[in-house]
């Protein structure tokens, strides 16, 4: 429900544009903040968790994000529009916050350990699917029931994961832990100034002092946030865990993964739209060659791992077709036939389906037993903020790109479009590099228990 719905909305960016009049600014923040608030507030279920419990922090975060999605999908007209949209989508994201770092942790609880990493892969790749047929989900929805669907869908479904929950028998005693506001609010405002100064980079200019200012602020922030963390007693987040390589560099590829996935499915989706003119159920049918390529290569990310006995296997050779892909894909786009994007569409799906489950299942490994619950928090937070911080920069440039009459109306042009596909393109050549150079040969042994 978390993931899909961050890309189920990508193919009801237009019709939502068409119903409420939305700016281009305002299409990007409707998915931009959800992933924001998601980031920001991982931190802090993770904490409510440790005070309140797993199942009671589960099922708070479940109604949260059941609530706001019935809002999302009540949203009026006129003016109030879009800060209404925007509000209810940035609390969807709190109630997302509140079961994402739950939800591993329940998992590590339930499975033994020579389950585990074969249960954490399959979560993190039916995760992976869910979330890159969003827009295909969001087609049939819209198609059948209009735009408003898309977000009245998680009501149902939400009061089905509360009573699933109640019948699942795991362990439901609180830690004992405490609420301090000090540090969420430091984590909350750090991540939101970086981000919204990124974003603003495309309606500022970058070389305009309030940029320049912007993106200073958010970064000396987000240094002296990470600076309490690590000097607090009872720090939010066991942030030391980065000092652990392998750990470190499986973090930083899901980061920019995420980054470039978020971009890829939003605004390939705009640009089947808006440029090719294609109909929702067109829409959703031309996705096909990239959902099921990320599908299996989803499926068959386990299978490398377990085959070759080494993480290089399935990431190294993702990122390659990924990066591949996504330049194909970039290449094809000025041509505005659908034929030509196909080959990019497959490579890139195939590609980014490769690499995330064998990093879930690896991450937990490479960290001791009792640090994996802070484990799974880190990597979530930095996932999510991947997402915020790659469609925030694709955001600026498309927004520098598109003409003002283009914003105004709620469209992605042509021209932008392939700027915000280079974006995508940076963030997997990237991670390609950090893989190739810093990833193990050999699947290494699993962290001792701590201490």
């Amino acid at each position: 429900m978390v993931m899909l719905d961050q890309t189920v909305v990508a193919v009801a960016l237009d019709p939502v544009a068409r119903s409420l009049g939305f700016t281009t600014f305002a299409l990007h923040a409707v998915v931009l903040v959800y992933s924001l608030a998601a980031a920001a507030f991982t931190p802090v279920g993770a904490m409510a968790s440790r005070r309140f419990g797993l199942v009671r922090t589960f099922r708070c975060g479940t109604a949260v994000f059941m609530v706001a999605s019935g809002l999302c999908g009540l949203a009026p007209g006129g003016d109030a529009a879009e800060p209404y949209l925007l509000t209810t989508r940035a609390v969807q994201g709190i109630g997302a916050a509140l079961m994402l770092p739950v939800a591993t942790t329940l998992i590590a609880d339930v499975y033994e350990e020579r389950e585990r990493g074969r249960a954490l892969a399959a979560y993190a790749g039916l995760a992976q699917i869910l979330f890159v047929m969003g827009p295909v989900v969001g087609a049939v929805l819209i198609v059948c029931f209009g735009w408003r669907s898309v977000f009245l869908v998680n009501v149902p479904v939400g009061a089905l994961t509360l009573w699933t929950i109640g019948r699942a028998r795991v362990r439901t005693e609180a830690g004992g832990g405490t609420i301090t506001p000090g540090q969420p609010l430091a984590v909350i405002v750090s991540l939101g100034l970086l981000v919204w100064g990124l974003y603003q980079c495309g309606v500022w200019g970058v070389t305009d002092p309030r940029t320049f200012t912007a993106l200073v602020t958010g970064s000396l922030t987000l240094a002296l946030t990470v600076r309490l963390v690590l000097r607090s007693p009872r720090p939010l987040v066991d942030l030391r865990l980065l000092l652990i390589r392998p750990y470190a560099v499986e973090v930083a590829l899901t980061f920019l993964v995420q980054a470039a996935q978020l971009v890829v499915i939003v605004h390939g989706t705009l640009f089947l739209r808006q440029t090719l003119h294609l109909s929702l159920p067109a829409t959703g049918t031309a996705l096909f060659p990239l959902v099921a390529s990320l599908t299996t290569g989803t499926f068959l990310s386990g299978y490398l791992l377990d085959r070759f006995r080494s993480i290089r296997v399935p990431v190294v050779l993702g990122l390659t077709a990924a990066t591949a892909g996504a330049v194909v894909w970039t290449v094809a786009l000025p041509a505005g036939e659908y034929r030509w994007l196909v080959p990019g569409m497959f490579l890139t799906g195939l590609g980014m389906g490769l690499p995330v489950p064998a990093l879930s299942a690896e991450m937990m490994r490479a960290v001791p037993a009792d640090k994996r619950p802070d484990a799974s928090v880190v990597r979530q937070t930095l996932r999510q903020l991947g997402g915020a911080i790659g469609l925030a920069s694709a955001g600026a440039v498309v927004l520098a790109i598109n003409s003002e009459a283009a914003d105004e109306a709620g469209i992605v042009s042509a021209e932008a479009t392939p700027g915000a596909f280079a974006v995508a393109s940076c963030a997997l050549g990237i991670a390609l590099l950090l893989a190739a150079t810093a990833l193990p040969k050999r699947r290494p042994a699993a962290a001792p228990p701590h201490g």
